[in-house]
């Protein structure tokens, strides 16, 4: 938060070596480390317990609602207004259209959006044909669905697969960054809050490890991109008293979301 931005772009699982591959946003790309391996401990070290009165988080990263009142000037919870029921996450062009308005509204604030791609359920050809031979829902295995870990463990899905979806959802969030960067005015970063494990061995285990929710640490979950986008148009950016956020959702829907991108106790 100290780092020198008007907008600041969270990719939600972005590996850093995939990022460098795919990215063809203009900008200065460097390595960085983050502070969480998973969402809810990038934002408990970067955001809870300071006061960021001169931005604005919007966000389709549901552990949004655990911020504390007050910590930003407003914070759009778009798993509450914008959510996707078919797949089960915030589609990566609702996040830019949320992202504009904000700017129009508070053209003084900084801007922090959250996409919450390329984090499973993936978006793109390849995800949408899993879908279809698979009913894939919700975390591990419910009498609704499987979540795509459970479906690559009992080897209804290839590793192969699992891969060119995240590629895939990697790319879609890309281009609607590209998008959002060409309408949104102000020096922006494009970074991620952790990695992804994508079915790796971590030393001295024998089984692979996917996603980030499975009690390791590695490089692969702490690299990130950190991609900066200068601009001569800066914002003249001011501090005002919080709005209060509205999250129009009961504890057991935000928990349904949470579980829908594969958050489970």
């Amino acid at each position: 938060m100290d780092e020198d931005w008007d907008n600041l772009i969270l990719l939600d699982a972005a590996r850093y070596d995939y990022f460098e591959e795919l990215s063809d946003l203009n900008g200065e790309l460097q390595k960085a480390v983050s502070r969480g391996k998973k969402s809810w401990e990038f934002i408990e070290e970067n955001f809870v317990g300071r006061e960021l009165q001169d931005t604005v988080y919007v966000t389709a990263n549901p552990f949004s609602t655990d911020i504390p009142e007050g910590t930003f000037f407003d914070i759009e919870h778009l798993h509450a207004s914008r959510w996707d029921d078919r797949i089960g996450t915030v589609q990566p062009d609702e996040v830019v259209e949320a992202a504009i308005e904000a700017h129009e509204r508070y053209p003084d604030k900084r801007l922090i959006v959250h996409f919450m791609q390329p984090h499973r359920p993936y978006v793109g050809e390849t995800a949408d044909k899993l879908r279809e031979r698979l009913d894939l829902q919700g975390y591990g295995n419910h009498d609704e669905g499987i979540q795509i870990w459970g479906a690559v463990k009992q080897g209804d899905v290839s590793i192969e697969e699992i891969r060119q979806a995240y590629t895939e959802s990697t790319e879609i969030a890309l281009q609607n960054i590209e998008e959002l960067l060409e309408a949104v005015p102000g020096k922006s970063v494009v970074t991620s809050d952790h990695g992804e494990m994508l079915g790796e061995r971590v030393f001295p285990f024998t089984s692979r490890v996917w996603g980030h929710m499975e009690g390791f640490d590695t490089p692969t979950l702490r690299e990130v991109p950190w991609l900066v986008v200068d601009s001569p148009h800066r914002r003249k950016v001011t501090s005002s008293e919080p709005i209060e956020s509205e999250v129009p959702l009961r504890d057991s829907e935000i928990a349904e979301r949470l579980d829908a991108l594969g958050y489970s106790d």
